[in-house]
């Protein structure tokens, strides 16, 4: 194997591994996100149990913090120089949507208090950012 045969084998495990992440993470924290969804939607976040109320949190913490290190890999990664372009666009765009994952999980507060406003930009943030992210991991796959 060649040097730039070994370097896009190397950048198509990051990939993978990046969206492997992501999918594990989003299987995770979605179940949270729509016990939220559904008690800010109606207006009864105080009803959500106190130990599952913490749970959430301390999961969205880590979640974001997983994203967080998954965005430094994508930083670091060295993509061949066909992919570059798509690279960085596709690192700009999860730049964007840990943002957000960051802005809602800081929504989030103590004491059953969530920033509903807070929340609900956060979460249009992270559809934007993902349909965009995704877009740029399709060019990936179709070079």
């Amino acid at each position: 194997m060649n040097a730039a045969q070994k370097k896009a084998m190397q950048y198509s495990n990051l990939i993978n591994k990046t969206v492997q992440t992501i999918d594990e993470q989003q299987d995770t924290l979605n179940p949270e996100f729509e016990t939220l969804r559904k008690h800010l939607d109606r207006d009864i976040i105080d009803r959500i149990d106190d130990v599952e109320y913490a749970k959430i949190r301390r999961d969205f913490d880590k979640g974001t913090k997983i994203y967080q290190d998954l965005l430094v890999k994508l930083q670091n990664g060295k993509a061949p120089a066909r992919f570059m372009g798509t690279h960085i666009s596709l690192v700009s765009a999860f730049k964007d949507y840990v943002d957000g994952c960051a802005k809602m999980t800081a929504s989030i507060g103590e004491d059953k208090k969530v920033d509903r406003a807070m929340f609900n930009e956060a979460e249009k943030q992270q559809d934007e950012d993902m349909d965009k992210f995704s877009k740029q991991i399709q060019k990936l796959t179709q070079m």
